[in-house]
Parts: C-alpha cells; structure tokens; sequence
C-alpha cells in the first residue's frame, strides 16, 4: 500500500501532466483559430449552425487577441479606462491607465501600469498620478514633473504648464526598458563569473543593495575571508567572488579571492562610465581600471584579459 507522501507525489505529477495538456491545447487553438483560412470558410459556408456560430465567435475573440498582442509587442504602451470603486474618488471614480509592456530578447518580461486620475478646467483636463507599480528605482516622479506638471507659475496670467502624456509613456517605458537591460546583463555578468543569479523580483523584495557593504569591500577584515584569500593565492585560482549592484544597476561592485576590488559607475544606456579598481593593499589599479571601461557586456572578459 502506498504511503500519504508517495500519493501526494502521484497527485501532484497527474496536476502537473494536466497543466502541461491544457497549455498545449490553448496552444493548438491559438494556432489553429489564428489560420486566415479558417474565418474565410466559417464566412462562406451556407450552413449556419449553432457549433458554426460558436466557431466564429472564437475565431473572431482570437483575431481580436492577435491584435493587442502585435500592437503591445510594436507600440509597448497601451491606454486604458478604468473606474476606481472607491465612492469619494474625484471625477466620479474615472481613472486612465497606462499598462507598459517589457520585452527583452524576444519575450516579455514585465508589465508595468500607472493610474491617472484628471480632473476638468477650462482648457482640457489635468492629469494625476493616482496609483502605479513602477519600481522604487525608476524616476518616476521626475518624469511626472517633466511631462504631467501640475504646479501653477508665479505669475497669475502665466498660463497653465501643457502636459504631455504620450511623451510621459514614452519615456517612462526607456526608463523601464533600459533598467530591465541592466539587470539582464547583470545576470550574464554573474554567470559569466560562475556566480548564482538573483532574479529581479527577489532583488526588488530584498531592496537595494546595502552601500556600506559595497564600501566595505576597500576595507574589510574577515577573518574567514582572509584565509581563503590567501589559499586562492597559494593555488594561484583567483577568480572573482561576487558581483553585485544597487536596485538600479547604476553601480556594480566586484571582489576578487586575491582582495581586489572594483568599483563602477553605470550609464542608463548600460555603458561603464567610471570605474575604481584597487589591489589588497588599497593601492588604485590603473591599467585594470582602463580595462573595466566600455559596454557592461563583456566585462569579464576584459578584467580577466
């Protein structure tokens, strides 16, 4: 007779083998409601039963989902109505929501949303940022000051500041694009290194990475990571120990089992801008430091040259 774990194992392989059946169904559908030739015959049969109805309704729903996905994977931001429930919301609860799709080689990462709620004056409506799910680590109200001002000039003719929402989406979406760009070079950087990767979900829940860490990395004394040192030196096998980076990746710190250390500064644009390097001792390695600059893509690789 079967033990309560070997059952719960059977279980849980059976829910597994009927997610994997049912994905694969939904993907057969897609493809086959997705076929041009499908709609053409269902528009020209005489028939009109009630399976031919349903069938067209699918086939329609389906040709209607290939749309927004082509749209969000071209365009990546998409404007939407929303009411917010809420009985005292401004404008009687009617909130413009703005979803950001992110794609990095050829999937989708992320979407991002910003709620707006606006309210009426004479010459158009004021945007507000009511609600959003950008990460800490964006500039987003920077952003909402540059392009959805809300703020009156000094002077009392002055005319109110124009705002621009279409440019807000657009580069609020850089902003998201280029930091999901970072983290993902990050990633490769620490598998390039032979290190364990870190989500950016876990890197988000965890918060940034500690600065007094990242400065202790001139001056630590450990004890523990002394003697390892010196036995990565004795073997002569110095490679690097950890990678790590702030919540924005525009700061990456490196240690090596030999005691150096490298500090570098990040461009959005993902390029290495400034880097300090020194040896155990604390003395600055120029020649190391030269090397570290360029793209964060192939920084390992010029450190180890």
């Amino acid at each position: 007779m079967e033990t309560v774990e070997e059952l719960d194992a059977d279980i849980a392989d059976l829910e597994a083998r009927i997610a994997t059946l049912n994905a694969h169904r939904a993907n057969l559908a897609t493809v086959l409601l997705s076929q041009p030739h499908i709609a053409t015959r269902l528009e020209n049969g005489n028939q009109q039963s009630k399976s031919t109805q349903t069938a067209q309704r699918l086939v329609k729903g389906q040709v209607s989902r290939n749309l927004d996905n082509i749209h969000r994977a071209c365009a990546g931001v998409t404007a939407y109505k929303v009411r917010d429930p809420d009985p005292n919301a401004i404008n009687n609860g009617n909130i413009l929501g703005v979803s950001i799709d992110v794609s990095i080689s050829g999937k989708f990462i992320e979407t991002y949303h910003v709620l707006l709620n606006f309210t009426e004056r004479e010459d158009g409506k004021l945007l507000r940022i009511h609600k959003h799910t950008i990460p800490p680590c964006i500039p987003l109200q920077q952003l909402a000051n540059r392009w959805l001002p809300n703020g009156k000039k000094d002077l009392e003719d002055a005319p109110e500041p124009e705002q621009d929402l279409v440019r807000f989406g657009r580069r609020l979406r850089k902003e998201l694009v280029a930091w999901h760009l970072r983290v993902h070079t990050l990633e490769n950087l620490r598998k390039e290194a032979g290190l364990k990767t870190t989500s950016p979900t876990k890197e988000k829940e965890d918060g940034p990475a500690d600065t007094g860490k990242i400065l202790n990395a001139f001056v630590s004394d450990d004890d523990a990571s002394s003697d390892e040192e010196e036995a990565d030196e004795g073997h002569g096998n110095v490679r690097i120990v950890d990678v790590e980076a702030d919540a924005a990746v525009r700061e990456i710190a490196i240690v090596w089992s030999d005691g150096r250390t490298a500090v570098m500064t990040i461009s959005k644009d993902g390029r290495i801008e400034k880097a300090v390097c020194r040896a155990k001792d604390g003395v600055r390695d120029a020649g190391l430091s030269r090397r570290a600059m360029g793209p964060m893509s192939g920084l390992i690789r010029r450190l180890a040259a």
